[in-house]
């Protein structure tokens, strides 16, 4: 009997009442939608920049000069390869060119061409007329003094990486060459813990891990988390403003109802679970149109990231963030519906009947 009531309460036609309930379904599904993808966008940004920073850029564990067979034979189940860096000029702008070979794990997808002899960002790719680049570094002159030196080097290919522009924009790819006094090598060690950084030191490797060359980024990290929360905390308190606002307003319209049920006998604790029944099914409906919203805007934030950082992320929906949001709108929804409720029962049943006859 209750829920039969709630249902016919909360989307019957008269008074207008299924367009009031659908309004604040629709608000609270889009007001749920844009939090979740909110969230999402963050959680890619703030949770999966070390993971790509680790796999692309810096490596678990990164060693100066050549220890490749050395690593192997410490860590088996390691992906260890040898890398070279230089800095160089092009186009007026500063780069670093690492040179790789075949064994090179760093994530490179190669989307035109391929790495025989240069590969540039997108950027470069698409900018140079003759498909060459003349690239500045600084080499090593009959003096031994270090010197600039020009070079103009075709283009292979172009690749991009799920790092984004901030590391492809800012390095070229070419072979290790078999000189390499110019270059400083590297030997990098992916697929172990960071830890055995400090054992490797004492035996004497001049060795980093990733987190230790990328610490400065953790301050920023943690400051844009507490910035995150407190959007977040924004975002949900707007949410209920406005969600309080529509079950006042929509609460004051059925006023005329409530007096008809208590002067049919119904007692006041079954009226009270009608009302509070039916703005739950409300709230359920929005909750429902809030994840198809939600799997409807996700690529919207895909594409915003991509436009804000270059990268290609992978957004999902925040299922256990979803859950946890749903359960504190029902439950603010009914405390907001109780509060009402018992604003209502204040009220005598035979003013709020003349009110009614007077206004029809």
């Amino acid at each position: 009997m209750i829920l039969f009531l709630s249902s016919r309460y909360s989307f019957s036609r008269t008074s207008g009442h299924r367009s009031r309930a659908m309004r604040i379904a629709l608000a609270t599904a889009l007001s749920l939608a844009v939090l979740m993808v909110t969230i999402s966008v963050m959680e890619y940004l703030q949770n999966g920049r070390f993971e790509r920073i680790r796999d692309i850029q810096s490596f678990d564990i990164t060693i100066a000069g050549d220890c490749t067979a050395e690593m192997r034979e410490a860590f088996p189940d390691a992906s260890v390869f040898l890398y070279g860096e230089s800095e160089a000029l092009a186009l007026g702008n500063a780069y670093t060119v690492r040179y790789i070979d075949s064994s090179y794990d760093g994530s490179l997808i190669i989307g035109e061409g391929d790495a025989s002899t240069l590969l540039v960002p997108y950027s470069l790719y698409f900018h140079t007329a003759d498909g060459s680049l003349e690239i500045v570094m600084m080499k090593e002159g009959r003096s031994g003094m270090k010197l600039p030196s020009a070079e103009r080097v075709p283009i292979s290919g172009a690749y991009y990486t799920v790092l984004g522009s901030s590391f492809d924009n800012s390095t070229l790819f070419m072979p290790l060459p078999d000189e390499m006094n110019d270059i400083e090598l590297f030997t990098a060690v992916k697929g172990v813990d960071s830890s055995n950084a400090e054992r490797l030191r004492a035996e004497g490797y001049d060795c980093l891990s990733w987190k230790e060359k990328e610490a400065g980024l953790y301050a920023a990290f943690a400051a844009e988390k507490a910035m995150m929360y407190v959007v977040l905390s924004l975002l949900f308190v707007i949410i209920l403003v406005s969600l309080k606002s529509n079950v006042r307003v929509f609460f004051r319209a059925r006023t005329g109802e409530w007096a008809e049920l208590r002067a049919l006998g119904i007692g006041k604790a079954d009226v009270r679970a009608v009302f509070l029944f039916s703005f739950m099914l409300i709230a359920l409906l929005g909750i429902v149109l809030g994840l198809v919203f939600t799997a409807l805007m996700i690529p919207l934030g895909r594409s915003f990231v991509l436009y804000l950082t270059g990268a290609r992320p992978e957004l999902a929906l925040p299922y256990s963030s979803f859950f946890v949001f749903s359960i504190l709108i029902i439950a603010f929804t009914v405390l907001f519906a109780w509060l009402e409720a018992r604003k209502t029962e204040k009220l005598e049943i035979a003013e709020v009947l003349a009110d009614e006859a007077a206004g029809t």
